[in-house]
């Protein structure tokens, strides 16, 4: 159960909750080495810290496109380490919101919570934001004022293949939003002058048409999430360039990419995860103009055509699915994603089993 619990919390209680996860970060690199890395998302500079490297491989390798030289002012970062191998816990207070959230479930909701499985919940206040995972043991604070976040896991071997593909969503989101940068559930391919933003729900085609696309000129940006803006002009940047693969017939489709597969022997339970910027570092872009958008659809027929929607409609592809799967101001994203679709011109991509002609069609859209 995925909800925003509303447990009443004061901004005082909240900026004392914050500083004492602050002060766990700092235990938890008092015995191990610090590891930092700085990324440039769109144009930001973000400074990842980590307490030890046990965390690393889980978090890096989805932005290493997106690495930068060190900078001396961030102007975000993001503090990050794991309970288990830092011999750390959380503060003493996170047991008392723990509480708090199972009780909102189980009063308001009717939810069993003698066991934590599913139970996710969030508390935004003024300016700091949290989220609790009690699954995965992971904790997401982000600090509005301060530009500084925490993210915390309870052991590593618990973090979901997700979570490597698309990490620290939370953080990115909140704070992007109030940058007017809008994390979409989406994907972006196209030419470095201009692209296509390809939305629409889970498996409604997005990743498999940005796949399909990797043995043509056109370049990558992102094939399920990514950052949009619609002033000066609609603009897509990339957020991360694992890709993924979903089920058999994925598989079947893309034989050519079956090598490159990170985890073969867990797709009974996983997605195929692809990293592009090792196998195609020439495709991996960091951006481009959206041009259009386009909303995939799957038809059975052989060919590969499209046709012109209303933005109406293509909001309504895009807004369901990022609002419900990102913790924002809904009606700023709203807005923010409407502004973009107002801008240029939005088709139906229907998609046909010759998927030679996919890249071919996406160019014709592009004037190419």
């Amino acid at each position: 159960m995925d909800a925003i619990a509303n447990l009443n919390i004061t901004e005082t209680d909240r900026l004392i909750y914050f500083e004492q996860v602050q002060q766990s970060f700092q235990n938890a690199v008092k015995d191990v080495d610090e590891v930092q890395y700085f990324y440039k998302i769109a144009n930001y500079c973000i400074c990842l810290r980590f307490a030890g490297s046990v965390l690393v491989p889980y978090v890096i390798p989805a932005l290493a496109h997106l690495k930068i030289s060190p900078v001396t002012n961030p102007d975000l970062t993001i503090c990050l380490w794991d309970n288990t191998s830092t011999h750390t816990e959380l503060p003493q207070l996170f047991n008392s919101l723990a509480d708090l959230i199972k009780i909102h479930f189980a009063e308001n909701l009717g939810i069993d919570v003698s066991s934590p499985k599913d139970i996710k919940a969030y508390d935004n206040g003024e300016y700091i934001h949290s989220s609790f995972d009690f699954e995965l043991g992971m904790v997401n604070i982000l600090n509005l004022k301060q530009n500084l976040a925490f993210c915390s896991f309870t052991d590593v071997r618990d973090i979901p293949y997700w979570h490597k593909c698309s990490p620290l969503q939370f953080i990115f989101n909140l704070w992007m939003d109030e940058r007017q940068h809008q994390y979409v559930h989406a994907g972006a391919i196209g030419y470095r002058d201009g692209g296509v933003l390809l939305v629409g729900k889970g498996g409604s085609g997005k990743s498999s048409t940005s796949l399909t696309c990797l043995d043509s000129p056109l370049l990558y940006a992102g094939d399920d999430y990514c950052l949009a803006v619609s002033e000066p002009q609609p603009y897509v940047y990339s957020l991360y360039n694992s890709a993924k693969l979903k089920g058999v017939a994925d598989l079947e489709r893309f034989p050519h990419l079956a090598n490159l597969i990170e985890n073969r022997d867990r797709l009974d339970t996983e997605k195929a995860i692809i990293s592009l910027l090792q196998h195609y570092p020439e495709q991996v872009v960091q951006g481009f103009p959206i041009k259009a958008v386009l909303v995939p659809k799957v038809t059975g027929g052989v060919d590969t055509s499209y046709r012109p929607i209303s933005g109406a409609i293509a909001l309504r592809a895009l807004a369901p699915s990022t609002m419900f799967q990102l913790r924002s101001n809904k009606q700023r994203a709203l807005q923010n994603m409407s502004n973009i679709v107002k801008q240029v011109p939005c088709y139906i991509l229907e998609l046909g089993t010759d998927m030679r002609q996919i890249p071919i069609v996406i160019s014709t859209i592009l004037g190419k």
